[in-house]
């Protein structure tokens, strides 16, 4: 047993022990003088000045030697165990510039190693094709010809290499070169390009997972053998843009076949194929991408966390006691004592402050009327000129301006009875949304606000009417503040729900001017127990409501349903005229029989193949 755990705790001396070993034997023999010893110390200091790393710092140390003999020791470990545990993991993965580079580089040494390879091969298979024989020239029995015709339709999809395996393997059967091999293509420089761009993909979706797994608080760390796949959709590689540029402009099947030819070269390994509707994925090969392992970032405490945004700045209290205690040390004190100036209003003082960028002017007073001028000027201002604290500001006049909708009920009776909102313009969709998502306001006060404005877009029903009391609407209002948006707890359902009640009153405001019907008064008109469209109210015109919302759905219908039969009559017109093409090129001698039907079977329609021989004689004809 003791044996064992001597074989496995085995010391090995590394080669910086081995170093250090002579350099001490050699210490052992001499004595330093004052000048080598200051020379030494010289050494130190420069190397401690310059930060060298462990790397720099023993080959500043061998030179130092050659020069003056073995007086420095090197520095790293100097023995190792033999059976030492490896770490075969990768705790943080990513690539970032340098990382691309060098993979860019191992990429292109190995492409031009392996088109050498390629061209090799390819007088080879020249070779091999010399000896195939002509077709016909021998006769098969039906089961060989089947083999034959399934290995030439390669429905697995075989890449040249394996298509030529299974064809030496098939020939060999068959005692005879009867099918030939295919050429091995070269690698091009496009397939560079596409290269380069899917390293950019690989790059985005570790940062992205790393993000992921940080979020949730789960460790990244992956094994160096199974480290993530690169995730390939062949539209999304074909379609890539920056900054709206196409990156490389190609087609679908084009960027499939670039991904293919770097899969045959080895280039992309592990490849998985699931279906249409999902991407492929793939490894590098580690020959040419190395991955990059990176430091966690410091975990910290929820409650040590500091809430100040990253565009502010952290600038000291004039009113802070240690700062007016070393007051007294300051020869310049006037000087000094005008960064308490900056709580001042007047024009004539300078804060420090203003002389940063996104800072503002400190101040332990209250606002005044200057103040007030200079926060009305910022409200002109675009969004992008504006800091962080400015918008903040900007969100409180926000607030401020939405909740000074609100008016007292009696107030806005009597405004509706003076016809002050027969013209009124309701709040836009895109404010309210606004308003919801930036405003600091709660649902109730913005309950409040809807229900006003629909009240005052409502007056345009009584707008021709000869008088409607004050009482009237008072007690309308009073109806309505109880019963519209009730249950409701959302800003925005309450905003999708204020559309079917515009679309109610615009309904009744129409249908009123059509009939040159008198509406009820305000206060009958939003009884809430006319609910049958016979009582001539507004909570009776829900069917209305319902027809509106089927007419809509039946109209996306028709409009879906006439792009679908648009996109099939241009494909129809598509596949006649490829048809009509096909059948000229045949007929001209560039297509023979056999091609002609394949070439049908395979990029149009199955209809079209059953109509082919029809096509033909009306041509001929």
């Amino acid at each position: 047993m003791k044996k064992t755990q001597e074989k496995e705790t085995k010391i090995i001396v590394t080669a910086i022990g081995a170093y250090n070993t002579r350099v001490r034997s050699y210490l052992a023999t001499i004595s330093l003088n004052a000048i080598t010893r200051q020379a030494i110390q010289i050494f130190k200091d420069n190397a401690q000045r310059n930060r060298l790393n462990v790397t720099a710092y023993n080959k500043a140390v061998a030179d130092f030697n050659t020069r003056h003999g073995l007086l420095l020791l090197k520095r790293g470990a100097e023995q190792t165990q033999e059976n030492a545990i490896d770490y075969n993991y990768i705790n943080f993965p990513y690539l970032n510039r340098q990382g691309m580079k060098k993979a860019m580089d191992n990429y292109r040494k190995y492409v031009y190693q392996y088109n050498i390879e390629v061209t090799k091969q390819n007088k080879e298979i020249s070779k091999y094709n010399t000896t195939v024989v002509a077709p016909f020239s021998i006769e098969l029995g039906d089961n060989e010809l089947k083999k034959i015709t399934a290995l030439q339709e390669n429905p697995k999809g075989l890449l040249p290499r394996e298509y030529n395996k299974a064809v030496a393997a098939l020939n060999t059967e068959l005692q005879v070169n009867y099918i030939p091999k295919k050429r091995i293509q070269k690698v091009k420089y496009t397939s560079e390009l596409v290269f380069n761009v899917l390293l950019g993909f690989y790059i985005s979706q570790l940062q992205t997972r790393n993000n992921y797994l940080q979020g949730l608080g789960k460790s990244t760390r992956v094994h160096k053998n199974n480290v993530p796949k690169l995730k390939i959709d062949n539209r999304k590689l074909a379609n890539h843009t920056i900054s709206g540029i196409p990156r490389l402009d190609l087609c679908k099947k084009t960027a499939q076949n670039h991904i293919k030819r770097l899969r045959e070269a080895g280039i992309l390994i592990n490849y998985e194929y699931v279906n249409q509707y999902k991407p492929i994925t793939v490894h590098f090969n580690t020959a040419i991408v190395q991955i990059l392992e990176g430091k966690f970032p410091k975990k910290q405490h929820p409650q040590n966390q500091s809430f100040t945004t990253k565009c502010e700045k952290d600038l000291h209290d004039n009113n802070d006691s240690s700062i007016y205690l070393k007051r007294k040390e300051i020869k310049d004190y006037e000087n000094f004592i005008v960064g308490d100036k900056c709580g001042s209003t007047t024009e004539a003082d300078v804060c420090p402050a203003d002389g940063y960028k996104n800072t503002s002017r400190i101040s332990t007073t209250k606002s005044t009327g200057a103040q007030k001028d200079k926060n009305t000027m910022r409200k002109l201002l675009p969004d992008f000129l504006q800091t962080a604290s400015e918008k903040n500001g900007t969100n409180a006049v926000l607030t401020r301006n939405f909740l000074a909708k609100i008016t007292d009920d009696n107030s806005l009776a009597k405004e509706l009875t003076a016809g002050k909102h027969n013209q009124y313009t309701v709040l836009s969709y895109h404010y309210l949304r606004k308003i919801a998502q930036y405003a600091n306001i709660t649902t109730q006060e913005f309950r409040a606000v809807l229900i006003q404005d629909f009240i005052k877009s409502s007056a345009k029903i009584w707008k021709h009417h000869n008088s409607v009391y004050m009482g009237s609407w008072k007690k309308a209002i009073d109806e309505l503040n109880g019963v519209l948006f009730d249950g409701l707890t959302q800003k925005e359902t309450l905003i999708e729900k204020l559309k079917e009640y515009r679309f109610k009153l615009e309904f009744a405001r129409k249908w009123f001017l059509k009939r040159n019907h008198s509406a009820l008064y305000p206060c009958l008109y939003f009884d809430v127990t006319r609910k049958c469209s016979s009582g001539i109210g507004f909570f009776g015109l829900h069917s209305v409501w319902l027809s509106h919302l089927k007419y809509q759905k039946k109209k996306a219908q028709e409009q879906q349903a006439k792009k679908r039969n648009e996109n099939a009559r241009i494909r129809k017109q598509n596949a006649k005229r490829r048809l009509s093409n096909a059948i000229t090129a045949y007929k001209k001698g560039k297509y023979t029989a056999k091609q002609l039907f394949h070439y049908v079977q395979d990029n149009l329609p199955h209809e079209y193949l059953l109509e082919l021989t029809k096509a033909l004689e009306h041509k001929q004809c």
